[in-house]
């Protein structure tokens, strides 16, 4: 079995308590570090799994066993400044813009997700950075992984934003009408 890394970004509880503490341990979550930065608590993991997945989700049904826990988010997270890109596969911040700009590389980078049109700092999905990345041969990321956790992190959203019903009408609609890839 594989260890895998990642983190677990909690929105309950918003502050470390001893009896939480306690609480992380007896939840079987003894593979994760637990830390809080500015209000927020995560818990770092190095799981055990045959999966990143099944890593993922098994770290998630631990911690959904302490009551009053919630997980928000895992990481690394799926959107990326161009200078997260730069930090993830070890290039300077220069070589990402000029691969982004088109001027060196292949072109066709991805298009930003945000930001583009309001001059704030562009953001893209690290999975679709990854697989162009991969693609031309630029750098070896994991765009598997990467869209692992895109997809958590999308289930995280519908789970905490949607009503039941709503989330169910809306798996069913994109069931149907999406395509494989």
């Amino acid at each position: 079995m594989k260890v895998h890394t990642f983190a677990l970004i909690l929105g309950h509880p918003r502050r470390i308590t001893t009896e939480f503490e306690d609480k992380v341990f007896e939840a079987g979550c003894d593979d994760a570090a637990l830390g809080e930065r500015r209000g927020t608590v995560y818990l770092e993991f190095d799981r055990k799994a045959p999966s990143l997945l099944q890593a993922i989700l098994s770290a998630i049904r631990d911690v959904h066993r302490i009551p009053g826990a919630a997980v928000a988010r895992v990481e690394p997270d799926e959107l990326v400044s161009a200078s997260e890109i730069a930090r993830r596969v070890g290039r300077s911040r220069e070589g990402i813009r000029l691969l982004v700009e088109g001027n060196r590389g292949p072109g066709g980078f991805p298009a930003p997700v945000s930001g583009a049109s309001n001059g704030r700092t562009r953001l893209w999905r690290w999975c679709e950075v990854s697989a162009w990345l991969e693609a031309y041969g630029i750098d070896t990321v994991s765009e598997e992984e990467a869209r692992i956790i895109a997809a958590v992190n999308g289930a995280l959203d519908l789970v905490r934003n949607a009503e039941e019903e709503v989330g169910r009408a809306i798996l069913g609609v994109l069931r149907s009408t999406s395509s494989p890839g």
